[in-house]
């Protein structure tokens, strides 16, 4: 009764969510992104599309909505892993663009998403996970008092993370200090490319998963002067095929070497 509760609860923040953000727009997306679900496996199967997760080797026809507080993504979520767009893209980007299923050395990922399983799979890298307030990972930090000694992390992953955090830039000026001369964050947060200048808003906004900000192009602004910083964009990265069989949605990766 309790998980049932939950879910039922859930789905009231959803609904008083997207009428907020959408009105009745909203509330007709969400249904359909609802019985979608409700079909779950079948729906994932049948059609003529073709669709892949390279994050765990799915293969089917659609993939399933992403539901959120105050929007709705269709064709998002893997029924196998639940691995999102980015996340897909994300995985592609280790391997193909930053090798590290070949590199050694010692990996932090805060946030560990579905991805991390396959880093795990090459044994030369010592991967380490962070989840703030969570028993589901090797350590519980909040990245903006890293209990770390300077100078001992190879490698930094950090994907939707500091927009949850009241200081960013004191959470990227952490994830510096630990990491070794050359060391690597690989950093995502959500862009809206249509805007210049981020929005602060000083607390969590419910109806952005509690984000403290809506990052704007100006974001690479914040990242603390001391990276070496290289900007990718998924269009950048990756085929229209490949957009197509993963269902990709442009996004920007943020690479940041320690010099």
């Amino acid at each position: 009764m309790r998980r049932i509760g939950y879910y039922f609860s859930r789905i009231i923040v959803f609904y008083s969510g997207n009428y907020k953000t959408s009105g009745l727009v909203g509330v007709l997306r969400l249904s359909l992104a609802l019985g979608l679900c409700a079909l779950g496996p079948l729906y994932s199967r049948i059609g003529l599309s073709r669709r892949f997760c390279p994050s765990c080797g799915w293969k089917g026809a659609h993939f399933l909505p992403f539901l959120a507080t105050g929007y709705v993504g269709f064709n998002a979520r893997c029924p196998s892993c639940q691995c999102h767009p980015r996340h897909r893209a994300h995985q592609l980007f280790y391997e193909k663009h930053m090798q590290l299923m070949e590199k050694e050395g010692r990996l932090l990922y805060f946030a560990p998403e579905s991805n991390v399983d396959n880093l795990r799979k090459n044994k030369k890298l010592d991967v380490k996970t962070s989840n703030y307030k969570e028993d589901t990972a090797d350590y519980d930090i909040d990245i903006m008092h890293i209990p770390f000694d300077d100078n001992t992390w190879d490698y930094i992953i950090c994907h939707r993370v500091i927009e949850h955090i009241p200081d960013d830039r004191l959470g990227m000026r952490e994830i510096y200090r630990i990491l070794k001369p050359s060391g690597i964050l690989i950093l995502s947060v959500p862009i809206d490319d249509s805007i210049k200048e981020t929005i602060d808003y000083g607390k969590p906004n419910p109806l952005e998963n509690d984000h403290y900000y809506y990052y704007a192009m100006d974001f690479e602004e914040r990242i603390p002067e001391q990276f070496k910083v290289t900007k990718y964009s998924f269009s950048d990265l990756f085929s229209k095929k490949e957009f197509d069989e993963m269902s990709l949605v442009d996004d920007y990766l943020f690479i940041c070497e320690k010099i």
